[in-house]
């Protein structure tokens, strides 16, 4: 039997809004990562809603840091809603948890 690979999508909600939807792991994360350069404009704040991510590990919680990193780099700024609880358990863990700007 073919394991079916996971899928995750980063789509535009609204003015300076995104959903992220679908697992991030390992297989997704890769692709993830250069879609939320085209919405980083300088000076504006971007906001993603991760309240349709499913299945995370610790490769979640790298491409939300990496976006973080991105941002700023564009002179924009990217901040989380609603983060999922094994993200954040996962955070905590690293104390990383402060770097993830969460509204």
């Amino acid at each position: 039997m073919q394991q079916q690979s996971n899928s995750a999508e980063l789509k535009q909600a609204g003015d300076g809004r995104l959903t992220l939807s679908g697992a991030l792991d390992f297989d997704t994360v890769a692709k993830l990562r250069p879609l939320l350069r085209r919405y980083l404009r300088p000076g504006e704040r971007v906001s993603v809603n991760l309240k349709r991510v499913g299945h995370c590990n610790s490769a979640g919680l790298a491409l939300l840091l990496q976006w973080v990193e991105d941002a700023r780099r564009q002179g924009s700024t990217v901040q989380f809603r609603n983060l999922p609880h094994s993200l954040a358990e996962i955070a905590d863990l690293y104390n990383l948890k402060s770097l993830i700007p969460v509204v």
